[in-house]
């Protein structure tokens, strides 16, 4: 589940919500328009040389998202200070993102072209309306149980919301923001607000709240390894390397250690 982006209209007199679903079968052909003429990097406003290249990372996308966004780039070409062709083309990145193979290149995109769009107009609550779901999008590194996107996010629809107070979709991504950094009680209130303005995104909200506790056990899941695969106990009847290799253990430090994991029950 991911929140609805913001797109201007072609008169750009208005905003309208785009609920394009995703398919994965992009083309070759698409890709050579895309990318005919010049360097495919040189071609893509903000593309960045140390990345794959554009055909690597498009591979397999949707043909009409890759014309959306051909026809983007191309605006950002003539004038890469049309905050509107920003806002739009972080959308397609977006959207491309969630069928790449190589999506976080084009995560990184996103967030280059709606923090552009930002700096162009900082009064565009779609823009930041989009920034933050392109952070919450990101996820958080539970590695080292970093919040950093989350709270990015949360910052982002903050903005969103102080411009525009009815906007629910932007109170829904904040509380789901909110939920992944395990921070129910501001999830649940921001989820009331959103049902208030908008009854109908309940389903939205509750496959979303059901996919984010999804992730936490699968989370906390590997961390438990993690941890098992770290703690070690000795083992003192082996006094060598020779002796130690007898068991499922390494010798080291002149001491023969066995990791938890590896050797269960012992």
């Amino acid at each position: 589940m991911t929140l609805d982006l913001l797109r201007f209209t072609n008169s750009f007199e208005r905003h309208i919500l785009m609920r394009t679903r995703v398919q994965t079968t992009c083309t070759s052909i698409a890709l050579a328009l895309l990318f005919a003429g010049q360097a495919a990097a040189q071609q893509i406003v903000d593309w960045e040389s140390s990345w794959p290249s554009p055909q690597k990372v498009l591979d397999g996308c949707d043909p009409q998202l890759l014309r959306e966004f051909r026809e983007e780039n191309a605006a950002l070409l003539k004038n890469p200070n049309n905050e509107s062709a920003r806002v739009d083309r972080g959308v397609s990145d977006l959207r491309l993102a969630r069928t790449s193979r190589l999506g976080t290149f084009l995560l990184w995109l996103a967030a280059k072209d709606q923090e552009q769009a930002i700096r162009l107009d900082p009064r565009d609550w779609t823009a930041w309306h989009n920034y933050g779901d392109v952070n919450y999008s990101a996820g958080d590194d539970w590695g080292h149980n970093s919040h950093a996107n989350a709270l990015r996010a949360v910052d982002a629809f903050n903005h969103a919301l102080a411009l525009n107070p009815k906007s629910a979709r932007s109170y829904m991504g904040r509380g789901w923001a909110y939920c992944a950094m395990n921070d129910q009680a501001h999830g649940d209130a921001d989820f009331q607000k959103a049902l208030q303005l908008d009854p109908s995104l309940r389903a939205d909200i509750n496959k979303e709240v059901g996919n984010i506790q999804e992730r936490h056990r699968q989370e906390n899941n590997a961390r438990g390894t993690v941890d098992r695969l770290a703690s070690y106990f000795v083992e003192k009847s082996a006094t060598n390397a020779e002796a130690c290799s007898r068991y499922r253990c390494y010798w080291t430090f002149e001491e023969c250690r066995c990791s938890q994991a590896l050797n269960p029950g012992r």
